[in-house]
């Protein structure tokens, strides 16, 4: 049994704590479990909470094995989502059915359940256009807007992942077990944090929300209430530093006062167009090979700390360039993308040699 399920029920620290103790970890000679205790400030029953930790986890595990639900952990760099391993909390643990797509670009596209017909509109317009890119379309598979991005995903043959609330036996709702399957048959997948029998309740989509924000490069909000799940979900966004972009929409419809928030608060990036919405998001989807200049952008910059054949870490091109880990983030990804870098471990990077 691994060592992660167990903390990942242990409920003595929280999930930022978490992965600091597992960063702590890595090259120590002690276990892991001498590590958390060292952690603690209540060690009171600590063995106990422990054990009751590796009972639960001892159950799921055989649990998933049942229904055939895989188990991805943090330190599962190829099969974990990579872009919610930048995010300061992520979950030690992923339940889920299907497989996660590291190999294209998350873009989380969220909303209003009681979407409108323009929201319905702009939604099927943005993610027909996205499609014709490598996009991983991820969202909720809530009613509205969710299920709409969902669903167009499938139908250009682009690929799509979905977070739950609740776990995989409480499919929230259920009239979208069909689109879950759906999804599954597309070659997504769909994923959460809780245990297989955790009831969809109202305080687990906040924590769902995250890990739709966490696992994006960038969210696009069409349509929303101010006080909604979407908003929670780009304000997630922007506190991890990620991008965030709103569809706006009249003054009058309620459905569109969220996006039009957000963009007001320079939270949000104004959306007009799919077109102009790549140019920002991905400009490398915008220009035809060949004529994108590296020279004056950030991906330039990272390309100089790349002599040939040098192994070189994210953090030291975080410290020497003093950027988020967003920013760094998404223009690794665009070197990837241009063929001009291989990843060769976690966060670790080497320029391709000619000929390779």
């Amino acid at each position: 049994m691994n060592d992660l399920l167990t903390l990942h029920f242990f409920k003595g620290l929280t999930n930022a704590q978490k992965l600091r103790v597992l960063s702590n970890n890595d090259n120590a000679k002690t276990s892991l479990k001498y590590n958390v205790f060292n952690n603690l400030l209540d060690k009171t029953s600590f063995d106990k909470h422990w054990a009751s930790a590796q009972e639960l986890a001892r159950q799921e595990t055989e649990l998933c094995h049942r229904e055939g639900i895989s188990i991805y952990t943090v330190d599962d760099v190829d099969n974990f989502p990579s872009v919610l391993l930048e995010i300061p909390d992520p979950p030690m643990v992923l339940f889920g059915r299907g497989k996660w797509n590291n190999e294209k670009v998350p873009l989380a596209v969220v909303g209003a359940r009681k979407l409108t017909s323009y929201g319905r509109h702009q939604c099927k317009r943005f993610v027909e256009d996205l499609s014709q890119f490598p996009i991983n379309i991820i969202s909720g598979l809530a009613l509205g807007i969710d299920s709409v991005a969902h669903q167009t995903a499938i139908d250009c043959g682009a690929s799509t992942q979905a977070f739950l609330a609740g776990g995989l036996a409480h499919l929230s709702p259920r009239r979208h077990e069909r689109l879950a399957q759906h999804i599954l048959d597309s070659g997504g997948g769909y994923f959460t944090e809780q245990p297989f029998h955790t009831a969809s309740l109202p305080q687990y989509y906040p924590v769902r929300n995250r890990l739709i924000a966490g696992s994006s490069l960038a969210t696009l909000v069409i349509e929303a209430a101010r006080k909604s799940g979407a908003m929670i979900t780009a304000n997630q966004a922007f506190k991890y530093g990620r991008e965030v972009y709103a569809v706006p929409g009249a003054l009058f419809q309620p459905m569109s006062s969220g996006p039009n928030k957000l963009i007001a608060d320079e939270i949000a990036r104004i959306a007009l167009d799919p077109e102009s919405f790549v140019s920002k998001f991905y400009p490398i989807w915008a220009k035809k090979e060949g004529q994108l200049d590296l020279s004056e952008a950030l991906e330039g910059e990272i390309i100089r700390h790349f002599p040939h054949g040098r192994k070189v870490h994210a953090s030291y091109l975080k410290n020497k360039l003093e950027v988020s880990n967003s920013q760094l983030f998404k223009s690794l990804q665009v070197l990837l993308d241009l063929g001009v870098l291989s990843k060769i471990g976690p966060h670790t990077y080497v320029r391709k040699t000619a000929g390779h």
